[in-house]
């Protein structure tokens, strides 16, 4: 008995826990559409008072049966002060969502069934102050932005963006319904409020790999809809962004004059009438596009007025085309092209096919622009002035370009002359009329031929390019540039054979060929070339203008960008540059030779020589990665018979050394970036100067005058003669590294006044920190001292050389020792000329006094020397950090 009992129990149980269920949910989603509306309201409480115009929103309701649901309703942005009508007006907005199906999924299928905004009502009212409420809203939320001093993230570099997938998000049905816009004047007293009424935008099924369609149509200042704009995108690929395939916009005639005053002062409309029923086909004319370009139809914009507008000239702009393009092919198809605006027409018609192969047809191209005069223009758009940044392009531009062909060869022309036109473009160039500017393109095919031939010649004679500030080219100097060749498709690839390359660069003349094989795949291409360039002369102190001099950067430098490694994909190939006499800085080489070769970003110089500076300079197997800042790198030179106050001349004005010099540098390291390379380069540096001289100082006079002032009798002089005579011949050999080149072993240099001997090293910016030792010559202290002193010996005397090569000082100089010594040699000396007078062997007597007074002057300036160079050698083991 208790079994059925129990068993008609459960049922009773069951639908009380559903009930309870049920209960509980449907408290919770009121306890949640509650807990929505407060935030909702608290965020409109805050955007109210940023406007500074009343944000109210009456509801905010969910739902968990049948998928997620939200319903926003009653969203208002009302009247500011001085306003009578709302901004905007929302009866419902509504997204409903399969909550299951994304819960199940774990997120990545999420399902919107529909997101719908309807009864959207917005109310555009040009105030009498001439803004409109918009405008005040805009501002309202910059200043809001502006407070609030959110900094915008960095835009990442193209190579490293990566779109975001967003495949797992699919939208059946979004849509704006019923919307209307309207617009009131209340500048004219009375004016009758206008419309764009029963506006609908509607995307249906958006998701990746399907098709997108957007639709949009509206009833623009008419009682039934008279606009209607699709727009057809490619299936999407996972980020959702949509590439556009076909665009067609059909406008029923309107008149745009009511809806003029509302447009923002700046764009400068006042009117006029536009219709359109016009189809395109994009094809692979946008990024990431495919297939053909068609333009089928077209619009008519009449008697459009803008402010400024010269002797109310309205303007007139219209199109009708029916024309086909396919920029893979190189195919073009003109039936119909004319394309007028004010005084401008161009117009066309014609075929082309196979522009892009060995066998191109052309039948009856002809494209040619009319009235091509771009101030004439501005007289009927005055809104072009100012999007020419104060440029002027006046007088008629000769703009053209005709096909035709036979069985036998097909020929293509484009014409571009500007000499009738006055060209004005700020800090680029400038042109007066009637001169010389103009280009010439040809290309020739011969039918069952594997090439097209082609050729081009560029005139800039009348142009000045001064304002630019790089070239040097003032009305009249020749600048023209002649190119051709061949073209050939075959085997997926192309290549380009540039036959003649003649410049003219301000009467230097330079020749040259190139040729350029393109291949590889879509994913991998190659570019591989062969270029050579030859020419007299090449004068770039004639050519460029020099840079001014620039201002020490205050605070840390921005680093630079490096170059993006995929510009140097796949490129590879060796350039050769013969040069008869080049002249750059002051400086003139002759007899010039580069061979330079490119695989990717790496630059090898397999050979780079030239006359200059005296003798013969290398560089060959220097090699450098362009794009690699922190790749190894390599630079290699040689140096025979130069003269070095030349060669420094190049990195510093101020005269530091003079002489014959030969040597060998190699340098490597990591990081090519300025601020690194100094420190992280290392290498050697040896040769040998002849006859050389350090006109940074006259060492021998810094240290015999003072030292002539600390003696205690008259003194003869040492002339400053303002430079230090290295000897016949200096070998030299350093060692570079942390931003420092040391010396292998000390410099010993015969000055002619006592041999100087340098140990140390000099920083790569040209600060010395170098102990010496200078042994005076006894016939200078002899000089000195006016013979009262005559040692056999040199006598030493310790110091530093510090601070800029060009100027430098000499620390640590201690001259007592030096002075005891010549002082106790003096008296010896006297002493001796004292007993001299009697028995021989009082002279010998002399003679023993006076060697030992030697030695001891000797051993005193030894240990005074020692001491000097044990300092410096301290603060160079600080200096090197070793």
């Amino acid at each position: 008995m208790s079994e059925p009992r129990t068993r008609r129990r459960w049922p009773r149980i069951l639908l009380a826990v559903l009930a309870v269920l049920v209960v509980l949910v449907v408290v919770g989603v009121l306890a949640l559409d509650r807990i929505l509306l407060s935030q909702v309201r608290k965020q409109a409480a805050a955007l109210s008072g940023d406007l500074g115009r009343p944000v109210a929103v009456d509801d905010v309701s969910t739902k968990l049966l049948g998928g997620l649901g939200v319903k926003v309703s009653g969203v208002s942005v009302g009247a500011g002060p001085g306003e009578e009508l709302p901004v905007l007006q929302l009866r419902r907005a509504e997204v409903k969502a399969d909550l299951l199906r994304a819960v199940l999924s774990g997120g990545k299928d999420v399902v919107v069934r529909e997101a719908v905004v309807e009864g959207l009502r917005v109310n555009v009212v040009k105030l009498p102050d001439g803004t409109t409420n918009l405008e005040k809203v805009s501002k309202a939320l910059e200043e809001r932005s502006a407070r609030e001093g959110k900094p915008a993230e960095p835009a990442k570099p193209a190579g490293e963006a990566k779109p975001a997938d967003l495949s797992r998000i699919r939208i059946d049905r979004a849509a704006v319904e019923n919307a209307r816009i309207a617009f009131v004047d209340r500048t004219v007293p009375g004016a009758k409020e206008l419309y764009v009424d029963d506006l609908d935008v509607e995307v249906k099924d958006l998701r990746a790999g399907q098709p997108l369609e957007v639709v949009v149509k509206a009833a623009v200042l008419a009682q039934a809809q008279n606009l209607e704009l699709r727009v057809k995108a490619a299936p999407l690929p996972a980020s959702l962004q949509p590439t556009p395939e076909t665009i067609t916009l059909k406008v029923q005639p309107i008149d745009l004059d009511p809806l003029a005053p509302f447009l923002p002062a700046s764009a400068g409309f006042r009117g006029g009438r536009f219709a359109a029923d016009l189809q395109v086909a994009l094809g692979a004319a946008v990024p990431g596009g495919q297939g053909k370009t068609r333009v089928q139809g077209g619009f008519q914009a009449t008697q459009l007025a803008f402010a400024g507008q010269e002797g109310g000239r309205k303007l007139d702009a219209s199109l009708a085309a029916d024309l086909e393009a396919d920029a893979g092919a190189g195919d073009l198809s003109i039936a119909k092209l004319e394309l007028a605006a004010g005084p401008v027409t161009i117009t066309g018609h014609g075929r082309a096919s196979g522009l892009k192969g060995n066998a191109p047809r052309v039948e009856g191209l002809e494209l040619v622009a009319h009235g091509l005069d771009v101030a004439a223009l501005q007289a009927y758009y005055p809104p072009l002035r100012k999007q020419l940044g104060g440029a002027v392009v006046a007088g008629p531009i000769g703009l053209s370009v005709r096909g035709a062909g036979t069985g036998e060869a097909q020929a293509l022309e484009l014409r571009v002359d500007l000499g009738p036109v006055r060209l004005s473009i700020p800090k680029q160039l400038e042109k007066a009329a009637g001169t010389p500017a103009s280009l010439v393109a040809r290309a020739d095919a011969a039918q069952g031929g594997d090439r097209v031939r082609f050729d081009a010649t560029l005139d800039l004679g009348g142009v000045d390019l001064r304002p630019g500030g790089t070239v040097a080219k003032k009305p009249g100097d020749a600048l023209a540039l002649k190119l051709a060749g061949s073209y050939r498709a075959a085997g997926g690839g192309k290549d380009v054979d540039l036959s003649t390359v003649d410049a003219n660069l301000l009467g230097d003349h330079l020749t040259g060929r190139a040729k350029v094989a393109l291949g590889g795949t879509p994913a991998k291409p190659t570019t591989r070339f062969d270029a050579e360039l030859a020419g007299d002369r090449l004068d770039l102190d004639r050519l460029l203008i020099p840079k001014p001099k620039a201002e020490p950067a205050k605070g840390a430098e921005a680093p630079s960008k490096p170059l993006d490694p995929k510009v140097f994909a796949g490129l590879s190939g060796v350039a050769r540059m013969r040069l008869g006499a080049f002249r750059m800085e002051g400086v003139t080489a002759t007899d010039v030779a580069v061979t330079m070769r490119v695989e990717e970003d790496t630059i090898t110089l397999d050979e780079a020589r030239l006359v200059a500076f005296g003798g013969n300079v290398s560089a060959k197997g220097t090699q450098v990665r362009l794009a690699h800042p922190e790749a190894p790198f390599k630079v290699v030179a040689s140096l025979k018979g130069v003269q070095g106050e030349d060669v420094l001349g190049l990195f510093s004005k101020r005269k530091v050394l003079g002489g014959t010099l030969d040597a060998a540098v190699e340098l490597g390291g990591t990081g090519m970036k300025a601020g690194d390379l100094a420190k992280n380069v290392t290498g050697a540096l040896q040769g040998n100067l002849r006859g050389g001289s350090f006109y940074g100082k006259d060492l021998v006079a810094s240290v015999a005058q003072p030292l002539a002032a600390k003696l205690p009798f008259a003194a003869g002089k040492v002339p400053e003669g303002g430079a230090t005579k290295l000897g016949k011949e200096l070998p030299f050999s350093f060692k570079i590294a942390d931003g420092i080149a040391r010396l292998d072993k000390p410099l010993k240099v015969d000055t002619g006044q006592g041999g100087l001997t340098v140990d140390g090293g000099v920083k790569l910016d040209g600060t010395l920190e170098m102990p010496a030792t200078l042994a005076l010559a006894p016939e200078l202290i002899a000089r000195l001292t006016g013979g009262r002193a005559k040692p056999t010996t040199p006598i030493p005397v310790g110091f530093r050389i510090s601070g800029p090569a060009w100027n430098p000082r000499l620390d640590g100089l201690s001259l007592d020792a030096a002075v005891q010594a010549i002082v106790k040699e003096a008296a010896a000396g006297a002493l001796g000329k004292a007993i001299g007078v009697g028995a021989g062997s009082v002279d010998e007597t002399a003679a023993k006094k006076k060697a030992e007074a030697e030695a001891r002057a000797r051993e005193e300036a030894d240990a005074a020397r020692k001491k000097v160079e044990d300092e410096a050698r301290k603060r160079l083991k600080g200096l090197f950090g070793k």
